[in-house]
């Protein structure tokens, strides 16, 4: 979180009575009798926030529509979702730190008083008693929960760890994910292709299939799973790039599939296809395959370190 989301959060929390922990870069607290986290869903956008609760009615959770029409009356709210006992309102942007902080106010203090004039309550996301409870970090996720709750979710959480730990990475069928995954790219490549584009959604669905493809079937992706995803990637996108070619001039010359593909180095060549054309392209394909690999690279490490994480909010600052 850079000075200025921090600045911001910290007067959110000031003016809303609430505590702002920078370890874990969330608010949390109680404002009119209910209990949330304040967060922002993905760090790399932290003006976009959530307001996570653990509420419980006697009648059961109120409808979609009852929420969209309470996201219609007050415009800072983009949506409010309230599955089971856990209710998450998401608020739009504004990097503005006082309005930042008023436009939260003004969401929450509705939110609430329409919370309890519908009969919610505070209860524990897990058990939905209405006990006290306590904000905790979860593999990832942010939960209000109950001390024995608690307990059991760090058990339970632990056990996962042991076993994620004697999982090892099973290379062969890593590569089949991968390969699978990045087939799914090489036919965007082609139909975007065909389309008469050079998209970034096919790069970046080269990457995300490809990488998620060997983790899905590998078990988990190590350093070594993001290498030769990368290798299967460049490759994959070069032979993308080449069908996509190849059908073009299948088209135009009336040769079989399988000719035009040997077809294609020889007129690029002799100059028929344009070299400019031909590899201006490719690269470009390139640039969005990196620019799609990136952050997915990045997340899944980041997912892997948090996923056996479990911290009390406020405990370690």
């Amino acid at each position: 979180m850079n000075n200025g989301a921090k600045k911001a959060y910290e007067m959110l929390a000031a003016k809303a009575g609430l505590t702002f922990d920078p370890s874990a870069g969330v608010i949390y607290g109680q404002r009119n009798g209910f209990n949330v986290i304040v967060y922002a869903a993905d760090g790399n956008y932290p003006y976009i926030i959530t307001a996570k609760m653990a509420v419980s009615r006697a009648g059961g959770p109120l409808g979609k529509d009852v929420w969209k029409g309470f996201a219609k009356e007050h415009k800072p709210v983009q949506n409010v979702k309230n599955e089971n006992n856990d209710l998450r309102m998401v608020l739009s942007a504004v990097n503005n730190a006082e309005k930042f902080s008023d436009r939260f106010i003004e969401a929450y203090d509705a939110l609430t008083g329409f919370l309890a004039a519908n009969g919610y309550i505070n209860c524990c996301q897990v058990c939905g008693q209405p006990v006290d409870t306590a904000p905790y970090f979860v593999s990832g996720e942010f939960s209000i929960m109950c001390p024995d709750c608690a307990a059991k979710v760090s058990q339970n959480l632990q056990l996962s760890n042991a076993q994620q730990s004697r999982k090892k990475d099973n290379l062969i069928a890593g590569i089949v994910g991968a390969l699978i995954g990045s087939l799914i790219g090489v036919l965007c490549i082609v139909v975007i292709g065909q389309l008469g584009y050079v998209a970034a959604l096919s790069g970046i669905v080269m990457a995300v299939c490809t990488l998620k493809g060997y983790e899905l079937l590998g078990g988990k992706l190590s350093t070594k799973g993001i290498v030769v995803s990368i290798v299967l990637m460049l490759v994959m996108t070069y032979v993308g790039n080449l069908l996509e070619w190849a059908i073009v001039v299948m088209r135009e010359l009336e040769y079989d599939f399988l000719y035009s593909i040997q077809l294609v180095p020889i007129l690029l060549r002799e100059q028929i296809i344009e070299a400019s054309s031909y590899w201006g392209g490719l690269a470009l394909v390139y640039v969005f395959v990196i620019l799609g690999a990136v952050p997915v690279i990045r997340n899944i490490i980041v997912g892997q370190k948090t996923r056996g994480q479990m911290f009390r909010i406020g405990s370690r600052y």
